[in-house]
């Protein structure tokens, strides 16, 4: 289902989808590029949340918020998203797990299979869409239109290295940090539910945009790191006003670190790696501290941290300004595999 804030055109997405595939029009600022999968660590904080028969209001166009929601009980979820190509990819990949198995899901998804410096050749392929096509015709037919005429002109290397954003592409990190891609059981287990899921696309800006309904979660995944302080106040302020349950709770925002500095920051963007600045400025929705998670999946060798920063009405939760210290476990291929101590 898809509630429209703002009109989407299928035609038109379909016919630029198809010129950059083709090298006729790069991306600008009308259209993304699709996150082939979350770069977050869901499976470090979904646990944090309730969701047991809950509903979630979330961002992230890779779907792997709403998987994984899905998987931890939540039956009711939106998807908030400016990107309109994100609800084609969503029901691609909803369908595609009520179709494949989980090795099948893995090659037509995984750029990387076997061989992280080898990319998998049966990505998009032709023969592995045909087992998904009937049931993504059935979830949402524009989705089936739109995927059924890129897969039938272009082969899967150039769909996802002109249509997708590959922030993260290891296939050790992927499973690690989705919680229904860990192993095959997990796997079925997703499957097995979701033709139960109750599902709905909302195109639309969520800083500027009025949404409708109430829910028990919202999250805002990266949110935080691209407005400024007040813009994000300002968005939390008419969420709990607007579209909070009393006893809901949101994650609004994940940070992979929070000492970064870069020339591709615009400078009002900083003041959220600013810790002491952060807890002043949102004091009201910081009430109490949460350990940060940290099972951090295929970091090299650097220093690294995570802060997720949590609000829950009604209940108190914290964010806690030093993380864990963390040690290698395994090596392979240069990169490091971190878990808690």
């Amino acid at each position: 289902m898809v509630e429209k804030k703002k009109q989407i055109n299928f035609e038109n997405n379909l016919y630029s989808a198809s010129s950059i595939c083709e090298g006729r029009i790069c991306y600008n600022g009308e259209f993304s590029r699709i996150y082939s999968f979350a770069t977050e660590n869901i499976a470090g904080y979904i646990d944090y949340f309730d969701f047991d028969n809950k509903s979630l209001l979330t961002v992230g166009s890779s779907g792997d918020q709403v998987l994984n929601a899905f998987y931890n009980g939540a039956r009711d979820i939106t998807l908030f998203d400016i990107n309109e190509y994100a609800k084609y990819y969503v029901y691609l990949k909803i369908s595609a797990i009520l179709s494949l198995s989980y090795q099948e899901f893995i090659l037509f998804f995984f750029k990387h299979d076997i061989s992280p410096f080898k990319e998998n050749k049966y990505m998009f392929s032709k023969e592995i869409f045909n087992k998904i096509k009937y049931n993504l015709r059935l979830f949402d037919y524009e989705s089936y239109l739109f995927f059924d005429e890129l897969i039938s002109l272009y082969d899967g290397e150039k769909i996802r290295s002109r249509l997708f954003d590959d922030d993260e592409d290891r296939k050790i990190v992927i499973k690690g940090i989705n919680k229904y891609l860990q192993d095959e059981e997990s796997y079925n287990k997703l499957k097995s539910v979701i033709r139960k899921i109750h599902f709905k696309y909302v195109y639309g800006n969520i800083f500027e945009d009025d949404i409708d309904g109430k829910f028990d979660n919202i999250f805002l995944s990266n949110l935080c790191s691209v407005t400024s302080l007040e813009n994000l106040k300002a968005m939390l302020q008419k969420l709990d006003k607007n579209n909070l349950n009393s006893k809901g709770s949101v994650l609004f925002g994940y940070l992979w670190n929070t000492f970064y500095e870069s020339n591709q920051l615009k400078e009002e963007w900083k003041d959220i790696y600013k810790m002491p600045i952060v807890r002043e400025y949102l004091k009201e929705y910081i009430v109490e501290k949460m350990n940060p998670i940290f099972k951090i999946y295929g970091v090299k060798c650097r220093d690294f941290k995570i802060i997720e920063i949590s609000y829950e009405k009604d209940k108190k939760i914290v964010v806690e300004d030093k993380p864990k210290e963390v040690k290698p476990i395994e090596v392979k291929s240069n990169v490091y595999v971190q878990k808690e101590i």
